[in-house]
């Protein structure tokens, strides 16, 4: 019945999901179809799905704790929080805060969707501030029970949900919200098509979106790194001797053709988190690897742009972007957005094999981006650039829906 988020899901997943059941929420959230049809057909299944009873509202309010057991990065962990509605607020009133950039593109596919099925399908993920404990408290006690519904999705991670409906946690979570901001994590484009569609309507009912909430000091809060595959025509013949300018050039030589290699350099690179800005760079030459150590931060600190926040500045992926992936490569900010040039994965060793396949790709392994980076970025009223942040996992869709009637 769950499924991932839209915006994580090939089209393959998509067809796997919608053949696992008729009523996997997948069929909402990801419709398949003719593109002028598919959004009316998400609309009818999901009327057709209240009135069958596949799915039911509850009839008393209700917070809803959710927890998600997952393996990463060779460990064990547990990320909890809950579900809610929560009013909606510009960027402006620093209320609700986003970290990114959104595309016009995935608007105005979300905004379809909404109008289509007056609802909120998958939840905005939103960090807030918990420093008494408080909620992490109530979470706690909620969990000791059995949950009310329990899944595994493909990925073998679990998804637990219990209902909270008695007055007493129910106000007291709402208090610790009420003294906090909110930090998008995740869902950037689901929030600002919350706003868009609460332009439209303006009712009680569409100025709320469903939101699954995470208290900042949660241990289980684990962002992934994005490393970058940039396309170029030619490398550049000199692309060693510019980058010496400002890094320090290692090479791992030769490459192993058993991956082992590559898993060294990404070593070396996590190595220097949250020290010195240090890459990996991929198909530079044959047979070599090379890691990028910056000389020093005064030299880095004179390369970015002296109108952006100290918090922005120290962003690895900025200072790969303001120091070589524009002045060294040559890239603009339209190359940067359109998606031809410049891909992502969070996965080195498909970083390692795009970059031995692909005729002139590089490959930039960078270190992730910490959630004290992030919400130093929202505190100074900036912006990440886009795929700075790769929250994992993300939060299942299917368990809660929000009709916004």
């Amino acid at each position: 019945m769950v499924a991932p988020p839209y915006d994580v899901v090939s089209e393959d997943d998509v067809r796997a999901l919608h053949e696992r059941s008729p009523y996997n929420v997948a069929r909402v959230e990801a419709p398949r179809g003719p593109e002028g049809e598919r959004f009316a057909h998400a609309g009818r299944l999901l009327e057709a799905w209240l009135a069958e009873g596949v799915l039911r509202r509850d009839d008393a309010p209700a917070y809803y704790v959710y927890e998600q057991r997952f393996s990463v990065q060779g460990g064990l962990h547990s990320r909890r929080g809950f579900f809610a509605r929560v009013r909606l607020h510009p960027p402006e009133d620093g209320v609700v805060r986003p970290h990114e950039a959104t595309m016009s593109g995935p608007r105005e596919e979300r905004l379809a969707l909404m109008r289509a099925t007056n609802a909120n399908v998958s939840p905005v993920f939103g960090m807030f501030r918990d420093p008494h404990g408080v909620a992490g408290a109530i979470i706690e006690g909620v969990t000791a029970r059995t949950p009310d519904f329990s899944a595994t999705d493909g990925r073998g991670d679990a998804h637990r949900l219990w209902v909270v409906s008695d007055p007493a946690p129910l106000e007291a979570l709402t208090g610790v919200l009420a003294a906090s901001d909110i930090t998008i994590a995740d869902g950037h484009h689901r929030y600002a098509t919350a706003l868009a569609y609460e332009a439209e309507q303006r009712t009680e009912a569409s100025g709320w979106v469903l939101m699954g909430l995470v208290a900042e000091e949660d241990p289980g809060l684990i962002v992934l790194p994005i490393h970058r595959l940039v396309k170029l025509d030619q490398r550049p013949a000199d692309l060693l001797a510019r980058l010496s300018e400002l890094y320090v050039v290692d090479n791992i030589t030769p490459k192993s053709w058993d991956g082992t290699a590559i898993h060294r350099l990404w070593g070396r690179v996590q190595a220097n988190a949250g020290k010195l800005p240090t890459f990996g760079l991929l198909g530079a030459e044959e047979q070599h690897l090379h890691v990028l150590t910056a000389r020093s931060h005064e030299a880095i600190e004179r390369a970015m742009p002296s109108t952006w926040s100290p918090a922005s500045r120290g962003l690895d992926v900025s200072v790969l972007t303001e120091t070589i992936l524009k002045p060294v490569l040559g890239l603009s900010e339209a190359d940067l957005e359109g998606g031809a040039q410049v891909t992502y994965t969070e996965d080195v060793d498909e970083a390692w094999r795009r970059t031995e396949t692909g005729h002139n790709v590089l490959g930039f392994l960078v270190n992730p981006t910490r959630v004290s980076q992030i919400l130093a970025v929202a505190d100074a009223g900036e912006l990440m650039p886009r795929k700075a942040t790769f929250f994992y996992p993300k939060l299942g869709t299917g368990m809660v829906l929000n009709l916004v009637d």
